[in-house]
């Protein structure tokens, strides 16, 4: 009998797929950028007048009504919205709703691996352009790419710096195909590129819940763009994509941005209180207009990683990104868990001894 792996499509005999989360109640999770200042009072709302025995009914098929809360909250039409079960099912949408067998996809490098994925996923061709040592963008070396869909991480990540906004603006309005506009982090240091992102005829401007809004668990992310762009995700989007409770949730978060506004203030007090810190232990710390840090590690990072792992604690290791060998990168997080970090740091690494 034919193994499985031999039916498996040609192209993904090589893929991986990247790995985030570890499944750990005891583990203090400061690897994968959630936000750690706790559940969003939204969720516990809707949750008390929800009517949960409507839950054998399907959803909303494109959910309208959070794409109508959408709409108004940024003076658009609900026809330049679609929702998606977090901001990655939108990326896949993209890739497979633009990308033919051997186009090509071109991001800076490093940035936000599943940009790469997807596009491998359906058939692309992989292009990277290595940013320099300030991981500042230079938009040229990506036009001349003439790539069919472009990706741009603004913010960054993992390196957490804003790009230059007229270097980003070149990409939107010049490149010859579509471009990803991923503001997933946009919350955390005010930046809004949504004006320049309708400005162009093929920019798709990608939001989350799962970070500043705290709702990673329930999976909703959505995506702006002129109406015949959207038309043309919608094509390939399946119907159904996001459950009606978190639909409901994602709704009630955007009426009160006391309890975000609260959790973007945090995170730039901890990133205060960590930095120089971190300084101290013999770690170099970049800039950061996120909500986490990256820095250089003074010991080998992989084995960092691995030790603090050991510990209890997880940060993401860089080590696998262009330039970043030794680098890892660290959510923040509330004080108590920052403390238990900075310990087992003092431990593992030369500013211990």
């Amino acid at each position: 009998m034919t193994a499985v792996g031999e039916l498996r499509r040609r192209t993904i005999g090589e893929l991986t797929r990247p790995s985030y989360s570890i499944y750990s109640k005891d583990m203090i999770l400061l690897n994968d950028n959630a936000n750690l200042f706790g559940v969003n009072p939204a969720v516990d709302q809707v949750a008390r007048e929800f009517d949960f025995s409507r839950l054998w009914a399907y959803p909303s098929e494109n959910s309208d009504g959070l794409r109508l809360r959408i709409a108004s909250e940024f003076s658009i039409s609900p026809d330049e919205v679609i929702i998606g079960n977090g901001s990655d099912d939108i990326l896949d949408l993209t890739s497979r709703c633009f990308l033919n067998p051997g186009d090509t996809m071109c991001s800076p490098s490093p940035t936000f691996g599943m940009y790469k994925f997807y596009a491998k996923l359906n058939f692309g061709r992989v292009c990277e352009k290595v940013l320099p040592g300030d991981f500042s963008l230079d938009a040229e070396p990506i036009l001349q790419e003439k790539a069919k869909l472009n990706a741009i991480c603004q913010p960054n990540n993992p390196t957490a710096n804003l790009f230059n906004g007229s270097a980003v603006r070149r990409i939107l309005t010049e490149a010859d195909g579509v471009t990803i506009l991923d503001e997933a982090y946009g919350d955390f240091c005010g930046s809004n590129m949504l004006p320049d992102a309708l400005n162009s005829e093929r920019t798709i401007d990608i939001r989350t819940f799962s970070k500043a809004y705290g709702m990673a668990g329930l999976r909703v992310g959505f995506a702006i763009s002129r109406k015949e762009v959207i038309d043309e995700l919608r094509r390939v989007r399946t119907p159904f994509g996001v459950n009606s409770f978190s639909e409901a949730v994602a709704v009630r978060s955007m009426e009160d941005k006391a309890w975000v506004n609260g959790v973007l203030a945090k995170v730039k007090s901890e990133a205060a209180f960590l930095k120089p810190r971190l300084e101290k232990l013999g770690f170099k710390v970049y800039p950061t207009k996120c909500n986490f840090l990256l820095c250089k590690s003074p010991v080998p990072g992989p084995n960092l990683v691995s030790a603090l792992k050991t510990a209890g604690v997880a940060v993401r290791d860089c080590n696998s990104f262009p330039t970043l060998e030794d680098h890892i990168r660290i959510t923040l997080a509330p004080r108590l868990m920052l403390d238990v970090l900075l310990e087992k740091l003092e431990q593992l690494t030369l500013g211990g001894k």
